[in-house]
Formats: structure tokens, sequence, C-alpha cells
């Protein structure tokens, strides 16, 4: 069984498994590659001078990485509240309870993604919270 590396823009996007050679992406920017053997992962860099090298992210590829994913997901959460008017119904008196669980909910989701990099594995290591919608 052979490890095959995808490489999309100079960085390995997936890794796989396989007897035979996958197929031609159909992407002129990815190429799979034969990484038997090698200790290669998913986010790591690669370099082709003549034949292919991987690195790790450093630590500042990995900080820009969790701040695009975290306000990737913040923005999400924010039209997920806007689309759901939530607080409006909860200032107005008018959210059950269970609307009032949802946007405290919500709300806590949005602390903890905000803090994320308060994580002792920071950047390297993330716990990414769970959204609750």
């Amino acid at each position: 069984m052979n490890l095959y590396a995808l490489v999309e823009y100079n960085r390995v996007v997936q890794l796989k498994e396989s007897e035979i050679a996958p197929e031609a992406p159909a992407s002129p920017a990815s190429v799979w590659v034969d990484v038997t053997g090698s200790d290669v992962r998913v986010g790591w860099g690669a370099t082709f001078n003549g034949i292919w090298t991987f690195s790790p992210p450093t630590e500042e590829e990995l900080r820009n990485e969790a701040e695009q994913q975290k306000w990737q997901l913040l923005n999400t959460a924010a039209n997920w509240l806007l689309m759901n008017s939530l607080q409006f119904k909860v200032d107005l008196a008018m959210a059950t309870a269970e609307e009032q669980a949802r946007l405290l909910a919500h709300k806590q989701y949005c602390i903890a993604l905000s803090d994320i990099d308060k994580q002792s594995g920071y950047p390297a290591n993330i716990m990414w919270p769970v959204a609750p919608y």
C-alpha cells in the first residue's frame, strides 16, 4: 500500500492510501505525489525543486490559519443570529425559554471562538467549539 499526498498551491491538502496512483486532479494547480515512507501531514508545505520536499507550517502560518478560521466561524455565527432574531425576541420579552437558551448557547459559542488563542495548545492544537445550531 502506498501513501499519496494531494498538493495544491504548495500545500498538502489530502493524504490517500492506495495500491495504485490516484487519477490526476482536474485542477492544473494540483498534483498527487507518492510520499510512501515519508512523514507528511495535511497542512504541510510542499516544494518541488527536482524532488518534492515537505515541511510543517511555521507558528506564524498556524496563527494566521487559526485567525482566518475563527473569523469565518464568527461571521457564520453572526449571520445565523441575524436570520433568527433571538436577541430581538429576548430584548422585547417575546422569547420562549427555549429561545433564551439558544441565545445563551450562541453567545457562549462566540465567546469560546473569540478565546481560542487562550488555549494551552494554541496555535498547533486547537479544540474548536461546536456550533449550537
